[in-house]
């Protein structure tokens, strides 16, 4: 996917919507590894005729359970998602500031991201009401403090995109002085 032929507004909605569905994947991938490797433990079984193991339990602790114990990664994978996203919008900030109509343009930008998160928020508050979804993302501590208050994060990170921009447009020109300039 292109996002050069959305524009930043267009990239700008796609991180906003990408955070929401990045941390219900990563929530549901780890609530099923979660409930597979409960499901292994349960199971308990003879093996006959075999050097390494004597049990399913241990064919598991050799094959299936290293492989569930890293879903403690998605946890990680889910904040540097974000992190990675609000640079992309910053650095996007900085690239706005070449012309004072993009500077507009992104302010346009900022009240709208700033509705839909609310809504975006709203829908994700909606969702907490449901008992097994408070199970599947109680690990994502932090994703549920930025969804809860997922407006407020949305406006700060624009309105540092904002003010990257604005800085980036009234930077002056340095070390490009030429001999002429220093004549005293």
């Amino acid at each position: 996917m292109d996002l050069r032929e959305y524009g930043s507004i267009g990239a700008i909605i796609f991180s906003m919507f990408a955070i929401f569905v990045s941390g219900l994947f990563f929530g549901v991938t780890y609530y099923v590894m979660d409930i597979t490797e409960a499901s292994f433990q349960t199971l308990d079984c003879q093996i006959s005729d075999n050097v390494y193991f004597d049990t399913c339990q241990e064919m598991f602790e050799l094959s299936i359970y290293p492989f569930l114990a890293l879903r403690e990664i998605l946890v990680w994978f889910s904040y540097f998602f974000i992190f990675a996203l609000v640079i992309g919008l910053l650095v996007l900030g900085y690239q706005s500031g070449k012309s004072p109509a993009l500077i507009g343009v992104l302010v346009v930008a900022i009240v709208i991201v700033t509705y839909l998160s609310i809504e975006i928020s709203n829908i994700y508050r909606t969702m907490l009401e449901n008992a097994t979804f408070v199970i599947i993302m109680q690990p994502f501590n932090v994703y549920n403090s930025i969804m809860i208050y997922f407006p407020w994060f949305m406006f700060f990170v624009s309105a540092f995109s904002l003010l990257i921009s604005i800085v980036n447009y009234q930077r002056s020109p340095v070390n490009q002085i030429t001999s002429g300039d220093l004549d005293y």
